[in-house]
């Protein structure tokens, strides 16, 4: 019995080793697939959610790629159209100035018919473009379409809104050489809508001529459309990616496949029922987004398929446009990666079976040399399966790259933002030391876009950056914040010193230019800086708070920089609550208007008033313009103020001028912003129209400022407002950027003199000099001068010897109400 428990024994111990290690090589095989199987699937479902929001990204840098593109060819339309006609009358006009040179001894007849002969034949722009020739009396020398008109007057011939066309065109080109011309007529196609046409002429004097031409605007910009479309179908990316266009009204205007171009498809539904076309319009009407809908049919399989379009609309065209990826794409490739690193497991996975069990086999031989043995076996397969989850991790660590930087610049994002300040902030806690960060903006860097081009800006921008990295020393940061904005970070500063020298050290790199695509380019910066602790701990309000002084920086002097304060701080809550209570000023009527004199030197008598806002506020008490202008101005309420004060002032100056035997003139403000909105001429004529007011008894008073900003913008406006018979004033003269440019190439009627020079006038003889000079200059190009802020009767008698014409000032008045100004001034003007 003894020896068969022996026996037992034997075999206990020769298998239970066995036994125990092949458990422990099976549990420990087991466990190691497992958790190399849940990685495996956890890196995989990652992988999934950052490709698709990779390729998401992909499509809608896409799109804003074609919208920026469509943006910048709308903006050149009507510089394109005017460049091209005029060029056109050049040529036709040196053709004609030929043809006289060499036949200038022959009577006006046969040279006129040489000249028309020559000119008649000459179609351009797809057949829409001719020349006409017209005597500057009206009558008709040469029309290619109607050639029943020539011989005959068009003196009196208007377009549909009145304006006589012949006989405007032909004295404006006669008195200036040459010159553009705006009007209105239906189309031929189209009889009930008006279209504007600008023309452009050239005087040929031999005869009192003039040679011209004319287009559509409409035209023009459906040639920019046909062109764009052209190049938004040849738009390719990847296996599947392709830009598409469809209006609003549902029509294929661009399309990877062809033949639904032209087609529509407004009811269009996908596979599933869902109006994919209407949600694509839908979306693009209300600005932009993701759609996830059906496609009508993927390019690499010619089959529906699912898809994630972005998609964004221009809202004057009433187009979307869109691109996007398609589901089965992704799914595609994600099973690729996915059958990789399951195979590489699954062959892993054999290996460590087969190998388990013959390592079991040679354990009963030797045990301690095959627990060895496994246990090297074992770190070689888990190298394998380590070098698999390191490649999915690689992916991951590259996918998690691009999402947390920007692909320009190379430098991190805004995803990155809170990180960074937030272990700058516990550095410079742990140490007992500041931080600091600094909010940057390019200046003028939409200018430098614009000039340049985009890819010249893109340039600028990597060189700007590349540079900074140059100012960072370890443990400091920097984030493109978005556009031409960056944020660095500077902790553990011993103290604002330190901020300061950071400060010097970006702005150094703009000291020197930027040399771009062989083009010199000249930069600067303004910089908004918020300190840890002083200015708070929560990176959200730092950069809040540098974004505020920031914005302070920039509009007391680009190329600056501005440390926050309580100052600054006390300000913005002022200016808030200043915001705030002018939002209900007009609902209140707490805004009024008042009426400063304008007195004629010579006569003493009133020539007009000049209109000035006023608030008293319920809740603030009187409050200065000078105080909240400016917030109207940033907010947008100067719009609805302006328009407030344009119609109080025409209301009152109406009903005060019906009771005098001369009416008095009535000089209005303008701000900017007011000058840039949308169809400002049209509603100021539709204003005005309401008012018993003759449009040449208003003066608009803009300053140089809006000048300065966009010359090339605001001229065509300036000479609307003068077309339509208001005069022009430009305010506060001197005291910017003046230039002699503006007086030659802008309709300006009057320059008023700023009130600090007027106020020195007799204790500075360097105002005094720049009266006299800016008076001088008046008189040369024929402008009415006004001299503001006069105060005594001895600056009155200096600017009388200067000849200045009308002043006004607290001498005369102050600002008085209608019904003050109604007593003091009706019996002068009646007398």
């Amino acid at each position: 019995m003894k020896i068969i428990s022996d026996q037992k024994l034997i075999r206990l111990i020769k298998v239970a080793p066995v036994l125990v290690v092949g458990i422990f090589i099976v549990l420990l095989s087991t466990i190691t697939i497992y958790n190399n199987h849940t990685k495996a699937k956890s890196d995989i479902t990652s992988l999934r959610d950052n490709f698709m929001d990779l390729q998401k990204a992909v499509a809608k840098s896409q799109v804003n790629q074609v919208f920026q593109d469509i943006q910048f060819e709308k903006s050149q339309t009507k510089s394109t159209l005017k460049n091209d006609i005029k060029q056109r009358v050049h040529e036709a006009y040196a053709i004609a100035k030929n043809i006289y040179q060499q036949n200038k001894d022959k009577p006006e007849a046969e040279v006129t018919q040489l000249i028309t002969d020559s000119l008649r034949r000459i179609s351009f722009n797809g057949g829409r473009g001719y020349f006409f020739i017209y005597k500057t009396n009206g009558i008709n020398v040469m029309h290619p379409l109607l050639p029943q008109m020539e011989g005959t007057s068009k003196w009196d011939l208007k377009d549909i809104r009145g304006r006589y066309i012949v006989r405007e065109m032909g004295e404006l080109v006669k008195t200036n050489g040459e010159s553009f011309y705006h009007w209105w007529f239906v189309k031929p196609q189209n009889k009930n809508d008006e279209f504007e046409k600008i023309g452009f002429g050239k005087y040929f004097a031999p005869y009192d001529w003039f040679i011209g031409t004319g287009e559509y605007l409409i035209d023009v910009e459906n040639d920019i459309k046909s062109r764009l479309l052209k190049r938004i179908s040849n738009i390719r990316y990847g296996d599947n990616g392709y830009v598409f266009v469809i209006d609003y009204q549902g029509n294929y205007l661009s399309h990877f496949k062809k033949s639904l171009v032209g087609t529509n498809n407004l009811d269009g539904r996908g596979a599933n029922g869902f109006p994919f076309v209407r949600k694509i319009i839908q979306t693009a009407q209300q600005g932009g987004d993701y759609v996830q809908y059906i496609g009508s049919v993927m390019p690499t399989t010619g089959q529906p398929a699912k898809k994630i379009s972005y998609v964004k609309g221009i809202t004057d065209w009433n187009w979307a446009i869109g691109t996007g990826v398609y589901i089965k794409e992704v799914e595609n490739y994600l099973l690729k990666r996915e059958a990789i690193v399951r195979g590489q497991n699954k062959d892993e996975l054999q290996k460590i079976l087969l190998l388990s069990f013959l390592a079991t086999l040679i354990l009963i031989v030797v045990l301690v040399y095959l627990s060895r043995s496994i246990s090297k076996r074992f770190e070689r397969f888990q190298q394998h399966i380590s070098s698999n989850i390191d490649e999915l991790q690689r992916t991951k660590d590259q996918l998690h790259h691009v999402a947390h930087h920007d692909a320009l610049t190379q430098l991190p994002n805004r995803l990155l933002l809170k990180e960074r300040i937030t272990q700058g902030i516990e550095r410079s806690k742990h140490s007992g030391t500041q931080f600091a960060l600094m909010f940057v903006d390019l200046d003028d860097f939409k200018k430098i876009n614009d000039l340049y081009g985009h890819s010249t800006g893109d340039e600028l921008l990597q060189a700007v950056s590349h540079e900074f990295e140059h100012v960072l020393q370890a443990g400091d940061s920097i984030i493109r914040f978005g556009g031409d904005e960056f944020i660095f970070c500077f902790p553990e500063l011993q103290d604002l010193r330190a901020a300061e020298k950071k400060v010097e050290r970006i702005q150094s790199i703009f000291r020197n230019s930027f040399s771009i695509a062989g083009k010199v380019i000249h930069s600067s910066c303004s910089i908004g800086v918020t300190m840890y602790p002083d200015d708070g701990d929560d990176p959200e309000k730092l950069i809040s708070k540098s974004d505020i002084v920031l914005y302070k920086s920039k509009a007391r002097q680009k190329g600056g920089f501005l440390f926050f304060n309580t100052q600054i701080n006390q300000q913005v809550h002022k200016d808030l609550q200043v915001e705030s209570a002018l939002r209900l000023a007009l609902k209140n009527n707490e805004i009024s208007v008042v009426y400063q004199p304008q007195i004629l030197i010579q006569s003493g008598k009133i020539h007009g008033v000049e209109a000035l806002v006023r608030w008293n506020s319920e809740q603030l008490g009187q409050i200065s313009p000078v105080d909240f202008i400016g917030i109207a101005e940033d907010t947008g309420l100067i719009h609805e103020i302006g328009m407030f004060v344009l119609e109080q002032s025409l209301a009152d100056i109406s009903y005060f001028n019906t009771s005098q035997e001369h009416p008095i003139a009535l000089s209005v403000n303008l701000s900017p912003r007011q000058l840039n909105a949308p169809q400002f001429v049209e509603n100021l004529v539709t204003t005005v129209s309401q008012h018993d007011l003759d449009n040449q008894l208003i003066t608009l008073e803009i300053t140089e400022s809006l000048l300065i900003e966009d010359l090339t913008y605001a001229s065509p406006i300036l000479q609307q407002l003068r077309d339509h018979g208001f005069n022009l004033s430009l305010d506060d003269f001197g005291t910017g950027y003046s230039s002699l440019s503006y007086l030659s190439n802008l309709p300006i009627n009057e320059i008023k003199i700023d009130r600090s020079f007027v106020d020195k006038l007799l204790t500075s003889s360097e105002s005094d000099n720049l009266v006299r000079a800016i008076i001088a200059i008046g008189e040369s190009y024929r402008l009415t001068m006004v001299a503001e802020g006069v105060e005594t009767a001895e600056q009155l008698a200096q600017l009388s010897n200067y000849h200045c014409h009308i002043a006004q000032g607290y001498y005369f008045d102050r600002p008085l109400s209608l019904t003050d100004l109604s007593h003091k001034y009706s019996a002068k003007i009646s007398s």
